[in-house]
């Protein structure tokens, strides 16, 4: 177990190509046609495994059309190239965080980045707040629309397979999700300057920090520039870039459903110093009413639950204070366990 004072920033990369070597780039076409066929079995087992090791793994075909791809990465940097007081115009605050900001933090450090985030129609349940969307560029509200409502199919096939590994049944998980999640689609620009260093600042030193997404899974389009490393066994091993592929890590509430099984991968990306960088998650939350606990086939009375309740919408809404300022030491499932 890591401990939450150490910076494991400081320690250093791999040599050897081991990521590369054992995350497995998944096929994801006969578990979206139907999870419970033997033939989708395959898939099924790549994925625990690598759940269980790495917490990270890629898919391809994986049902979103590249056509729709190509049109969100063209919003996406359109959006990000415009002028900093275009993007300043949709601001998130502490009160909303939905929207522009460039200033966020990871483990109360200054990530060097700026973001958008956007998630479900209408007043969301957690902070009672509306999406803010840009003037421009023209279709871009539409666009990343219709990408969250395909990233959510995915998230949800991904989420059958994750639950036939651990010995339940494909949909076990659905009431959490279907028509109710609480996930968000967050596009990232890494640029070379730091556009949100204030007077007096120091440079940021790295994209993001070393942190694990807080929710269930995430389901993550990267460019072809590079600098997503997860961490294993004191060493930071790189996450190649492949065509056409998506990569899908694990989060907190799957680490705690599975009662420590599923591994919640620890992660950062490095800071840009020469190539802009762009990638975009789709992060998969549970319903703002979810209580995460251990499920019931991952304990007994040899090994009981690590974890107690975890009110979902508490502890969401303590990680995006953690985000937007500095307000104390950011929230983890270390302080819910058992």
């Amino acid at each position: 177990m890591i401990s939450e004072a150490e910076n494991i920033d400081l320690h250093p990369v791999a040599q050897s190509r081991g990521a590369i070597d054992q995350v497995p780039v998944v096929d994801l076409s006969e578990l979206v046609r139907d999870s419970s066929a033997a033939a989708a079995q395959g898939a099924i087992d790549q994925i625990a495994s690598a759940c269980k090791s790495w917490g990270f793994f890629q898919v391809v075909n994986h049902g979103i059309p590249s056509q729709q791809v190509r049109e969100v990465w063209q919003q996406a940097h359109a959006f990000f190239h415009q002028p900093l007081a275009a993007k300043l115009e949709v601001e998130r605050s502490r009160e909303n965080p939905w929207g522009f900001y460039h200033r966020e933090l990871t483990k109360n450090q200054r990530d060097k980045k700026e973001v958008f985030d956007f998630t479900r129609a209408g007043v969301d349940p957690i902070y009672r707040q509306r999406n803010r969307w840009p003037a421009k560029p023209a279709g871009f509200e539409s666009t990343m629309m219709n990408y969250l409502d395909a990233c959510t199919g995915v998230a949800l096939k991904l989420l059958e397979g994750f639950c036939l590994g651990l010995d339940l049944p494909p949909q076990y998980l659905h009431p959490h999700f279907v028509g109710n999640h609480t996930g968000f689609i967050r596009l990232n620009y890494y640029p070379v300057e730091d556009t949100g260093r204030g007077q007096g600042e120091a440079e940021a030193d790295l994209g993001i920090h070393h942190h694990a997404d807080a929710g269930v899974l995430t389901v993550l389009l990267q460019d072809e520039v590079g600098g997503l490393q997860v961490y294993r066994d004191g060493f930071w091993y790189d996450i190649p870039t492949q065509e056409g592929a998506m990569v899908i890590n694990t989060g907190d509430m799957m680490q705690v459903w599975s009662n420590d099984i599923y591994k919640a991968a620890i992660h950062r990306v490095l800071a840009m110093r020469s190539a802009q960088r762009f990638s975009i998650p789709f992060f998969f939350n549970p319903s703002a009413d979810s209580r995460v606990s251990p499920l019931p086939s991952v304990i007994d009375d040899e090994e009981p639950a690590h974890y107690r309740d975890i009110p979902w919408s508490e502890f969401r809404g303590k990680r995006t204070d953690g985000d937007f300022a500095d307000y104390g030491a950011e929230v983890q499932i270390s302080q819910y366990r058992l």
